[in-house]
């Protein structure tokens, strides 16, 4: 069985598409690269990962796809999945994590700290050698947060929220 904590956030399954058994995925983050026919990916159902594999994958936007899992035939049966994770063993977007142009998807922001709540809206990512930066302004103030894997909780493109976990001490530098 394969171990949660070495699976990779793909997306959540947020509702059935046609009667056919295709769930709509929306991405955790953008990916240019798609999901093959026979490639398996974990849906995680009651905690636990479950593996799955694709039978077809097709993008509807930049952060949603059609996603048909191999015996899954009826959106009864896909009904059961919706609202679960989809978890990965391969790093899909890891080409793709330093586009450009893919910063300017999430600029607008709101940005919110764990600990301190609002810390206000991302006007762009600065990159600095390996050290992308994020640029938030909060009242009229300047803020600076390394844009990172391990301080990113969640980006949700519905919503246009990014959640962050700063190091402690950092925030209190500007706020």
């Amino acid at each position: 069985m394969q171990n949660a904590g070495d699976l990779k956030l793909l997306g959540e399954l947020l509702k059935i598409h046609g009667i056919s058994g295709h769930l709509v995925l929306k991405l955790a983050f953008f990916t240019e690269e798609e999901l093959n026919e026979g490639d398996t990916v974990f849906v995680e159902v009651d905690g636990i990962p479950v593996p799955f594999f694709i039978a077809g994958f097709r993008f509807l936007t930049d952060y949603t796809a059609l996603i048909k899992f191999d015996e899954i035939e009826t959106a009864a049966q896909a009904g059961f999945l919706a609202g679960c994770r989809v978890l990965s063993s391969r790093d899909f977007g890891e080409s793709n994590g330093n586009r450009e142009e893919g910063y300017s998807d999430i600029v607008g922001f709101r940005v919110f700290d764990r600990e301190r709540g609002y810390t206000g809206i991302l006007l762009e990512v600065v990159e600095y050698p390996d050290n992308p930066v994020m640029r938030i302004e909060f009242e009229d103030r300047e803020v600076l947060i390394p844009f990172h894997e391990d301080l990113i909780e969640r980006i949700d493109i519905v919503m246009r929220v990014i959640e962050i976990s700063a190091p402690g001490g950092l925030l209190d530098l500007y706020l």
